[in-house]
């Protein structure tokens, strides 16, 4: 079998595929782009577990050598940086967040709950993680619809490398243009602190504390100078937004068509919706069934032996996280939702120095929005056989629009 791991219509329906690569006795070679494939769970785990011989420094995604700020660090730098931007997502902040974010759910159910039919992506999905990743970044919440288009645009230009490719055009624009906003942002946050992520990062930045040897360009030369110029933040910023919502909004789309496949769990979430244990346990087995993010790219250090193949110094490894949490040697009945799933050891998030750093917001938003949104539309589904479109991503599962039908209730 012939498989292009950047053709991203790979990714539409990849299950059967991610199956057969699962019952390879090893990797599997992609020779078009030359990666080898890491489908099973343990090769994923064992490979993110091992920073040494597994680096991220030469990037993580396919065709895209430019590393991307703390995606693409290894230690020691990553720990660093990493501690710095770790301030803005503290437990005891993220925990600060729960009535905001109830209160934002809410708001956008009010705005939806007498339509009866609604796109669940672009009236419901995209809000909750946009507004909270523009208020944790001190952005003006009115902007998220063009933060949705932008992080959008930049995800589709994943993979694409010819100058005149419309959609690396369009990836190009929606760059600049963030970039552009960021800027200001910048500027106005060296004038005026907050207490906001921006501002953490510009104080750092001036202090000295994030020094150039942490940050590249977009080709990936080290960055030449001293103080870092604020390019090098903007690209720190753009992986934030990505970052922020992208995941999330995938998260809260994909849980919904899972809800909707599997009518009996749904019914269980709906009875247990005041049970925080069980509920907890259904946001994680949402994110295992659904893992909004596809896969990254590791590079290898040193020649050594995997699963019958010689991985040789500078070869690159695409992980498939979703093949990882589907991989039935690890979790029984991996097709399917079961919600109180207890074990569930999922990759989603990542495993190792480069877990999450937004995992447990990710997880409270899920939580927050399924709880609301079942209080009040209990009914709300995916019809049967509704088509769902996808967008040109890689990188996530992109899932762009979502019909979704319910009973209207009509404000008194």
């Amino acid at each position: 079998m012939h498989l292009d791991f950047c053709d991203t219509d790979l990714y539409d329906d990849p299950w059967d595929t991610y199956r057969w690569l699962r019952d390879q006795e090893t990797l599997y070679r992609d020779e078009t782009n030359g990666l080898w494939i890491a489908a099973r769970y343990d090769d994923v785990f064992e490979i993110s577990r091992d920073p040494q011989r597994y680096i991220t420094s030469n990037g993580v995604r396919p065709k895209l050598k430019a590393p991307l700020s703390l995606l693409c660090e290894d230690d020691p730098e990553h720990t660093r940086q990493r501690r710095m931007i770790n301030r803005g997502f503290t437990p005891a902040r993220v925990r600060e967040l729960m009535p905001h974010i109830r209160e934002l759910s809410n708001q956008i159910i009010d705005d939806v709950q007498a339509k009866g039919e609604i796109d669940f992506v672009e009236d419901f999905a995209i809000h909750v993680p946009l507004i909270v990743i523009c208020e944790l970044m001190g952005l003006d919440p009115e902007t998220r619809l063009k933060m949705y288009r932008w992080s959008d645009q930049m995800m589709a230009g994943d993979g694409h490398t010819d100058p005149d490719d419309p959609v690396l055009l369009g990836a190009t624009e929606a760059f600049v243009e963030y970039n552009l906003m960021c800027a200001d942002l910048i500027a106005e946050r060296r004038e005026s602190p907050q207490d906001d992520l921006i501002s953490i990062l510009v104080s750092k930045f001036d202090e000295g504390e994030l020094g150039q040897e942490e940050f590249r360009n977009l080709a990936g030369e080290p960055i030449a100078g001293d103080p870092l110029g604020d390019d090098e933040l903007n690209l720190f910023l753009t992986v934030l937004l990505i970052a922020g919502n992208e995941t999330t909004r995938n998260a809260i789309t994909g849980g919904m068509l899972g809800l909707s496949r599997f009518p009996e769990e749904r019914q269980r979430l709906i009875d247990h919706l005041d049970d925080d244990h069980f509920v907890d346990l259904a946001v994680d087995e949402l994110i295992r069934w659904v893992s909004p993010v596809i896969g990254f790219t590791r590079t290898v250090t040193e020649d050594h032996e995997r699963r019958g193949v010689t991985l040789k110094a500078g070869d690159e490894v695409l992980m498939l996280y979703q093949s990882a949490n589907r991989d039935e040697a690890m979790f029984d009945r991996a097709d399917e939702l079961v919600l109180d799933r207890d074990p569930n050891p999922h990759l989603a998030f990542g495993i190792g120095p480069h877990f999450c750093l937004g995992a447990n917001l990710a997880r409270l938003e899920v939580k927050i929005v399924f709880q609301e949104l079942f209080r009040r539309l209990p009914d709300i589904h995916v019809p049967e056989g509704a088509e769902r479109v996808r967008g040109e991503s890689g990188l996530v599962i992109a899932l762009q629009n979502l019909p979704a039908r319910f009973t209207p209730v009509f404000a008194a």
